[in-house]
């Protein structure tokens, strides 16, 4: 790097810093008076605690709601804008600067930014969202969940078993109203019963209170037998079967997509877990996208100055945030496929930024 690209590196990163922190402090403030306060008070949570729980939960306000991008895109439209205003710019391009020059740092800390972002979602990050979670779980969500609608599952155990269960507590993991039934040559067994739980000590799943009835393919063929307790016929594990269910921020994206295997092989809905995937993987090149954007934007900028550079950072932060939210419901609902949700945000910033770019009068 030269004197040019440590002068525009150096206050990019100072910016950036600044940028980030003050968003932090104002997440923190908010989230504290407006939705922590009252479980604070209610729980007598310790104030070591509630400092802990904002540590942890910093990096998923920074990377989640895309914070450190929207924070790059101010530190680029404020530098490079200032610089434009002052005629640095100009005075570099009449000095031979290309264009492609003077962007090659924001460029290259954008690049530096997505790399970074996604190896610590993927690595630490995982960890420090589960610690996250436990802290949240533990002391701002002490409501039990009474038993909501139950899952359904295909293909369990060796014999392919199919169960579905009418309502399930899955912090209890213990259901009632159970149906469970599987094919073979012989014809067909199915089992009622009318509780079913996971038993830690046994690592089983256990039924109790119903009938295993086996159905031959003579119809005069028929035996049932009363249940008592029994174990299930299939023992995939609670955190294999609800793999789905928990936040796609405590794993990586390759425990993702394994889980994401799992349960399409047990005919779980994975449309939402898809674009979760994908998104593992959109999310963090925002910061290379944005960058785009704001180069252009920023150079433009000569007399409006600071006022302007923050105006076009919440513009185009609303209109990328508004994109994303739409595509990503669509694709939740099946509208759109995972993929297409997650990146088509990117895709239409990417192809304006760059754009706007390359019609740059130098």
């Amino acid at each position: 790097m030269n004197t040019l690209d440590r002068y525009f590196a150096t206050r990019i990163f100072a910016t950036l810093l600044k940028t980030v922190l003050a968003f932090v402090f104002l997440y923190t403030l908010i989230d504290l008076v407006t939705t922590r306060q009252t479980a604070i008070e209610k729980y007598d949570v310790p104030w070591a605690t509630v400092f802990a729980y904002y540590v942890y939960h910093v990096p998923a306000f920074v990377i989640k709601f895309q914070t450190i991008a929207l924070a790059l895109l101010i530190a680029t439209l404020f530098v490079l804008g200032k610089a434009a205003q002052d005629m640095e710019i100009t005075a570099l391009l009449s000095g031979g600067v290309s264009l492609s020059r003077v962007a090659r740092v924001p460029v290259l800390i954008a690049l530096i930014l997505s790399v970074g972002v996604f190896v610590f979602e993927n690595t630490l990050g995982t960890k420090i969202a589960q610690r996250a979670e436990q802290i949240d779980a533990e002391y701002f969500r002490r409501a039990t969940n009474d038993g909501g609608r139950g899952p359904s599952w295909t293909r369990l155990g060796e014999e392919s078993w199919t169960c579905h269960i009418l309502r399930f507590n899955r912090q209890a993991l213990t259901g009632t109203d159970v149906f469970i039934h599987a094919f073979n040559d012989a014809g067909m067994e199915e089992i009622r019963a009318n509780r079913i739980y996971w038993d830690p000590d046994t690592s089983h799943w256990m039924l109790e209170d119903g009938r295993w009835a086996r159905i031959r393919r003579d119809p005069d063929l028929k035996d049932e037998t009363r249940i008592t307790q029994i174990v299930a016929p299939f023992d995939e594990p609670p955190e294999m079967l609800f793999a789905l269910e928990t936040d796609p921020e405590t794993k990586s994206a390759w425990a993702l997509y394994s889980d994401l295997k799992n349960a399409e092989a047990m005919g779980v809905p994975t449309t939402r877990a898809r674009v979760d995937f994908h998104t593992k993987f959109s999310r963090p090149a925002l910061c290379f996208v944005i960058v785009w954007l704001a180069i252009p934007f920023a150079l433009r900028i000569r007399r409006s100055g600071i006022f302007l550079s923050f105006g076009l950072s919440i513009a185009l932060g609303l209109a990328y945030i508004t994109l994303y939210v739409i595509a990503i419901g669509l694709g939740n609902i099946g509208l759109l496929p995972p993929l297409v949700a997650a990146w088509l945000a990117n895709g239409v910033f990417l192809l304006t930024g760059i754009t706007l770019f390359r019609r740059m009068n130098t």
